[in-house]
């Protein structure tokens, strides 16, 4: 087999993974599955159970605040409130004790912020690392008649996304890349409001589903992540079996993002995007949840719309349709390979 790069695990690989796994415990009622967000299980009463598992590798601070907006993104694409926090720390060898102390009072200031409890995990000092590695385990709960699927979009649902293109990328890059960036003509100012994105908007999405799950209509959630908006396009296609019709025009790009992007010659569709969410609901629901997110102060774009898997999934751009585009990996890890 070829040698795999950073980032994603290539979709046909992962899709064999998963297949691969046996599926027999009748309590498990969303599973490892191409295309959902997080795991739910059945263990009696009138809540399911929701489980997450995501690392952070590279957030240097604010650490607490990001493995819980990460974790806590897919519990939202499911309706469901998240409620206790395990986190396993890989530590480099010689790191200061109080770096140790500081990683641990961010996460439990982070938890006490979003009302959620860390319950335990683990701590080690691992050989090889240049950098802590946390990696978070979220557990919450949603009433068993409020589950969300990202297999849940039908035929005629509209595609609304909440949130801009591409927050968690664009700030990234303009945090720890301004050099390139003002060498590549981008205003200091424009690299300095990028560079502010990861604390305010933030890249929780938790804001954004909990005003479209109380419409009590949407039909299925996701958020996009790596390979950025048009690879969660793709996931979420995949995950229902249906086709899409996106209007290329319509996707909200946040002007920052763009300068960015043209500096480095990267494409803004396929750049991490966490901070955003896709939601598919019945067109007649879509005023109501438009109006939901505005009070919640939450900017949101009807994108497109669902079709049949027959139709295929496409963008229209100018009366022009083509096929959506594939991105291998994500616009920030090719850049990252190129330097």
């Amino acid at each position: 087999m070829a040698s795999l790069p950073a980032g994603k695990l290539p979709a046909e690989l992962l899709r064999a993974l998963l297949a691969s796994l046996p599926a027999f415990d009748p309590s498990v009622v969303v599973g490892a599955r191409f295309g959902e967000d997080a795991a739910v299980i059945d263990v009696g009463g009138p809540e399911l159970l929701v489980a997450k598992t995501d690392p952070i590798t590279f957030a240097a601070e604010d650490v607490g605040r990001y493995l819980l907006a990460v974790n806590g993104n897919d519990l939202a694409t499911v309706g469901a409130e998240p409620r206790w926090l395990l986190v396993t720390a890989l530590l480099p060898e010689g790191i200061p004790a109080e770096r140790a102390t500081e990683i641990f009072d961010d996460l439990r200031r982070a938890c006490a912020e979003a009302d959620v409890t860390l319950v335990g995990g683990h701590t080690e000092m691992t050989v090889g690392l240049d950098r802590p590695i946390l990696v978070g385990c979220l557990l919450g709960t949603v009433p068993r008649h409020r589950l969300v699927r990202t297999s849940g979009a039908r035929v005629g649902d509209a595609i609304v996304l909440a949130g801009g293109i591409a927050i968690e990328g664009t700030a990234i890059l303009a945090r720890e890349h301004a050099d390139a960036l003002c060498a590549r003509g981008v205003p200091e100012t424009v690299i300095e409001v990028a560079a502010g994105w990861l604390r305010s908007p933030g890249i929780s999405v938790l804001p954004a589903a909990r005003a479209l799950h109380a419409t009590g209509a949407v039909h299925a959630m996701h958020d996009p992540t790596e390979g950025g908006l048009v690879t969660a396009l793709h996931e979420l296609a995949e995950a229902a079996g249906v086709g899409l019709r996106i209007e290329r025009a319509a996707v909200p790009i946040l002007p920052e993002c763009r300068a960015v992007c043209r500096a480095l010659a990267l494409d803004p569709l396929g750049l991490l995007a966490s901070g955003a969410l896709l939601a598919a609901l019945d067109g007649v629901e879509v005023p109501a949840a438009l109006d939901r997110l505005r009070a919640a102060a939450i900017p949101a774009a009807i994108i497109g719309e669902v079709v049949s898997l027959t139709e295929g999934r496409m963008f229209v751009e100018a009366g022009r349709v083509s096929p959506l585009p594939v991105f291998a990996r994500d616009e920030l890890a090719r850049y990252l390979e190129t330097r």
